[in-house]
């Protein structure tokens, strides 16, 4: 009898002992399944952070096939679009005035000031 007590004894440590193997040392183990959490909450905030930029891109595509502002206020933003009846100033700080050269003036373009206006 007392040998069937140890034998029993020792099947049961052994299967505790399994069991406390899987749970910490196996593919499920605690660990893993801590990192495998944490990378899904990075992979859910970067999926939110995508999402976001889609709905802006996708807001700028709808903006850019309704109306010619937003393609005007992307040309300037990217081509330095200038219209005809605007001035375009550019503020240069830190050059010196006697390096600046002037830009070439179209002749066909100069009016000259009339007397008496």
């Amino acid at each position: 009898m007392e040998r069937l007590v140890r034998l029993l004894t020792v099947i049961l440590l052994l299967m505790v002992a399994g069991l406390q193997w899987r749970v910490w040392f196996s593919e499920a183990s605690v660990g893993e399944v801590n990192a495998k959490q944490e990378r899904l909450e990075s992979l859910q905030a970067e999926q939110t952070r995508l999402e976001r930029r889609n709905e802006t891109l996708a807001a700028e595509v709808g903006s850019l096939r309704e109306g010619v502002d937003a393609v005007e206020a992307q040309a300037r933003l990217t081509l330095g679009l200038v219209r005809e009846d605007e001035r375009f100033y550019q503020v240069v700080e830190g050059v010196r005035p006697d390096t600046i050269t002037p830009p070439a003036v179209d002749p066909t373009r100069v009016t000259s000031p009339s007397i008496g206006e």
